[in-house]
């Protein structure tokens, strides 16, 4: 079977087998605690599959009967990674009310943008990768009690998940740049999924160094 989106579909899926040992190593660095086992889990499979789903609506042909379940699979596998990516940090960094609190905006925000995108297919794209930007710094909020537990230098490593993210979705929206044409092209989309698999290594060296094992103070 002829890719539709080589470039695409190899970048994510390999990025689907290193979620799934991200996954592993999270899990076995995360302390004796049924929570934080959990936060860990929540977040590897959120990894797993956004990149597995990306993998797969990249791969198949664009007349096939399946690549529109596949695309809104795609996309909303996106609210549940960015869901999943700030499970193990709030679980691990804040405490009592906040951390419940938190915990339910991002989920319940993450809810409301999987309906929508099943609910309103035709929405205009621009305003869905806004709701995901919105949505990724929306999870900065409790940046004041993550630099209180971890301390600056840690935080760079969100802040730099935070840029790639970003700057992957303005090259998507803006369609810039162009780097290579068919049979295999580089263009802003692929560029953007370069971006999200260097953001999400970002966001779990900070998970995996500083946040799963923090010991509480």
């Amino acid at each position: 079977m002829e890719l539709r989106d080589p470039f695409s579909s190899a970048t994510h899926l390999l990025a689907a087998v290193w979620a799934a040992y991200a996954t592993l190593v999270l899990v076995r660095l995360a302390p004796r605690h049924p929570g934080r086992r959990a936060s860990a889990v929540v977040y590897g499979l959120s990894m797993v599959l956004l990149y597995a789903a990306s993998g797969l609506y990249h791969a198949v042909p664009a007349d096939a009967d399946a690549v529109r379940h596949l695309q809104t699979l795609d996309r909303s596998a996106i609210f549940v990674l960015i869901a999943g990516t700030n499970t193990p940090v709030i679980a691990a960094l804040l405490r009592g009310r906040q951390r419940r609190w938190c915990l339910g905006v991002m989920w319940g925000v993450a809810a409301v943008g999987v309906a929508a995108l099943w609910l309103l297919p035709r929405a205009p794209y621009w305003a869905t990768v806004s709701l995901y930007v919105a949505m990724g710094w929306l999870g900065g909020l409790p940046v004041v009690a993550y630099y209180r537990a971890v301390g600056w230098r840690a935080m760079n490593w969100v802040l730099l998940g935070g840029v790639l993210y970003t700057g992957g979705a303005a090259c998507d929206l803006f369609g810039w740049p162009e780097l290579s044409p068919p049979p295999v092209r580089v263009g802003p989309h692929e560029v953007f999924h370069v971006f999200v698999v260097a953001a999400s290594a970002a966001f779990f060296v900070f998970v995996a160094r500083h946040a799963i094992g923090h010991e509480r103070r």
